[in-house]
Formats: structure tokens, sequence, C-alpha cells
């Protein structure tokens, strides 16, 4: 059966679809965007989007609001005889994609939330594009936010609205704004905003200030996987606090500062930059990560790169021209990590366990191994608890080709207690990190390691000063 928007008659409609079923297999106005407009009970899906809708063609403006027009007074019809005929019956999923938005819009997008919330909807996917193009629009807004309020172009979600989405598990949002966290207080006292949400995506989003996504993650206890891609947040800062997350994607957004806390869950995390001129990151802090399986990193400079835990079996892969400070805190010897940074900062597990010597015949390939992975660093901090650990036996170092850090300048050992100076152990601890690093200066110094890791710890709270 196949309708044309123009022709619908919704009394007809009423009339023809049982309050059961409601099926309309193909709804088509002049092309193939209509096709597949409403599928039945339980799932909705509205899609204006098509193939040969040209964003930039301005000529075309006036045509492409008149079918603009149509789909918005089809989306009214429909829900108001919905409205009228299903009795409250349950809806699993609702799409709705627009090609084209203008502030006039909201309302039904809106009345199609609370309707779809009211009937306990699980999946949830709402793209009201702009005619513009909305990454072009984001660039101007970030660089001249006081516009934003004057000259409103996306979708404001209505925080209101979402008072009733406890059963909610997977929410897409494109091209819409997210007002700030103030819009809270008027539903907090209900519970938890997203009790069941496990999928969350945001794409082209405009977050008002940094504390926006912050407040949303808190509403989230269930949230497994986070996709942030082209958005906005505030003035550049992002703070993940999530410990049921076990993904985490950021793509092409702007971006400063991020910081993931209490991510016991988390097995794989992305990360990738604007392009140039923009590929630049001041700071990237992952915490408490002891389940980290799989790192993706591609940005052009990155100030500091904090990976504090992971699992032993982390394959880290980090494209960077240069990244100036690196924390490897809480990690492992078995981690593939390979960074180009000036500076590291080197914690693992197996140099402060003191039950090392039980694993003695393949400690030191694997130190050296992991040592390998940072060969591009010009200064090295590690930390150690019994000294013989960095003591590399002489007739390993003969079998070894080339020593791990030839490019090392420096190189800070850390010990709760270590050796006194002039004391044999002091001698060959000294002697064997020449030989690890041979054109390296040589520090060892006492240092209250919790303290230390407390101190680490502490930088993955935000920073909203």
């Amino acid at each position: 059966m196949k309708f044309y928007i123009s022709d619908i008659s919704f009394k007809s409609f009423s009339s023809t679809f049982s309050t059961e079923v409601y099926s309309l297999q193909t709804v088509s106005f002049l092309s193939k965007q209509w096709e597949g407009v409403v599928s039945s009970t339980p799932a909705l899906n509205f899609n204006e989007e098509d193939d040969d809708f040209d964003r930039d063609d301005l000529n075309c403006y006036v045509l492409y609001v008149h079918q603009h027009d149509k789909f918005i007074n089809f989306l009214g019809g429909y829900l108001e005889y919905r409205e009228k005929e299903d009795r409250k019956q349950r809806l699993d999923k609702l799409r709705l994609h627009m090609r084209m938005y203008i502030r006039e819009d909201a309302t039904i997008i809106t009345e199609w939330l609370i309707y779809a919330f009211e009937r306990g909807v699980k999946e949830l996917d709402i793209r009201p594009k702009m005619l513009v193009d909305p990454t072009q629009r984001l660039l101007r807004l970030s660089e001249r936010p006081e516009q934003f309020y004057d000259d409103w172009d996306f979708y404001r979600l209505p925080w209101l609205a979402f008072a009733n989405a406890k059963s909610l598990t997977s929410l897409n949002l494109e091209c819409v704004g997210v007002p700030d966290h103030i819009g809270f207080l008027d539903i907090q006292s209900q519970g938890l905003l997203f009790p069941s949400l496990k999928t969350l995506s945001f794409t082209t989003v405009w977050f008002y200030d940094d504390q926006v996504l912050f407040s949303v993650l808190r509403e989230c206890p269930s949230l497994e996987y986070l996709s942030l891609t082209e958005c906005s947040l505030g003035n550049s800062k992002c703070y993940v606090p999530c410990s049921s997350l076990k993904s985490l994607e950021v793509k092409y957004c702007w971006l400063q500062d991020l910081r993931v806390d209490e991510a016991k869950n988390l097995e794989s995390f992305t990360f990738v930059s604007r392009p140039p001129p923009d590929s630049i990151c001041r700071k990237v802090i992952l915490n408490k990560a002891f389940n980290l399986k799989n790192i993706n990193i591609c940005v052009d400079y990155l100030w500091e790169f904090s990976l504090l835990g992971c699992h032993h079996a982390l394959e880290a892969t980090i494209n960077t021209q240069y990244v100036f400070h690196f924390d490897f805190f809480d990690g492992c010897m078995n981690a593939k990590v390979s960074v180009k940074a000036y500076l590291a900062i080197i914690l693992v597990w197996e140099l402060l366990d003191k039950e090392w010597l039980s694993s003695y015949s393949t400690h030191f390939p694997r130190l050296m191994s992991f040592l390998k992975q940072f060969s591009c660093c010009r200064v090295i901090y590690i930390y150690n608890q019994d000294v013989q650990a960095l003591i590399v036996p002489k007739n390993y170092r003969k079998m070894t080709s080339f020593p791990p850090l030839p490019q090392c300048s420096i190189v800070h050992v850390r010990m709760p207690n270590p050796p006194t100076v002039e004391s044999r152990d002091y001698m060959e601890l000294v002697d064997s990190l020449q030989w690890i690093a041979p054109s390296a200066c040589i520090s060892i110094r006492q240092v209250d390691v919790e303290q230390h890791r407390n101190q680490v710890d502490l930088r993955a709270w935000p920073a909203y000063d």
C-alpha cells in the first residue's frame, strides 16, 4: 500500500488502520525520502532525509521549506491520531530524522518526546538537522559563544520532557543544544533521569557549559557506551565520572581538557582530535582504568596524557607528533604502550612488588622490552621498590645488542628506601642505569610512593576554575 503525503487524510487514515496495528509501508513525496516513514507498532521511524538533498543549494530553499512544512504537518496529524486511538499502547523505538530544522519545529518534536516517554520508549534517535552545515555553525559559536543565545539554530533539549524517561536504554542525539544543569532542579526529586540507559551518543551537540555533560552522566548509573562526535562543550573541558562505562569515544570535538574518573570497567578508549590547525589538546587523564585494554589516540599535539591504571593486556595506539608529559601510573610491564613523549613518569606494579624475585628469569627481559617503548623520551621518572629490580645483570647486558633508552637525557629513580650514596647497591644501581640510558644524567631520591600516587589521583578531578 502506498500513500503520498499530499494526499493523506488523517480522518480516513484513522478509519483504515486498526487501533492495534498501525502500518504505513511507504510514504512518499517526490522522492524516496518518505519510504518507511512509519513502521508498525511498537517502532516508529520518521525520516525526512534524502540522498539528493543539497544543503548548500540555497536556490532550492523555498522548495525545501515547502516539503519540510508538509513533513511537520504529517508529524502533527499522525501524533494527534495516535493520541486519540492508541490508548497508551507500548512504544519501544522512536526515530526522528529531519533534513532541516526551524524554531517553530520545537513544539512538535517535544510533543513526540513526551508521547514516547509516556509509553515507555526504550530506544530514541532524534536528529533535527539545520539547513546550514551544523559543524560550521558550531565552529562559529565556539569562536563567538555570546551569539549562541541571540541566534538559536539548534533544537533545545527540554529536560522536563525527560522526566518519564525511566525505561530508556539507548539515546542518540544529533544537532541539538543541551541547556545547563539548572534544568535538572525541577525533576531531580523524581529520582535519576536515566536509570536504565546503557548507550548514549551525542553528535554535533552544543553543551551550554562544562558541567552539563557531567550532570547528565550523573543521571546514568548503568551507562556502558558513550560517544561524543563534533560536540562543543562550554569552555572545552570534559569530565566523565562513570564507573559503569565500558567504551568511550571522543572524536572531532572542540576540547582541550578530557578527564575520565572511576573508570574501573572501561575497556576501550578512543580520542581523535579535530583536523589541523585545531589538532591540539592540553590534557587527557584516564583514572582508575584497571580494566582498560584498548587505547586509540590521534592528535598532533598533546601536552599531558595520564594513564592511571590499565589491564595487563593493554594495547595502546597513540598517533601523535608530540606529547610533552606522559604519566603511566599503576600499569603493568606487559602493557603495549608506545608514545612520542618528552617526559614520562612510570610506576608499574612489577617494580613495586616485593616478590619480583620469584620471576627473576623473566623479569629483566620484560623490563627491557617495556622500557624500549619509551625510547623517544628525553626525561624519565621510574618508581621502584627494591634496588635489585633495576640492577640488570652484566651477563644479560652482554646478550643485549642495544640499551633500551639511548636518547634519554635524564633518568630519575624514586624509591621509598634508596641505597646510601657510595654503598655497593648504589654504585651497582648507577652503573645499571647508565647502561640502560648511556647518555643520561642519573638522579636517585627518596619519595613516599603512596603520597605521589594520591597527588596524581587528584588530578583526575574536574577543574572548573
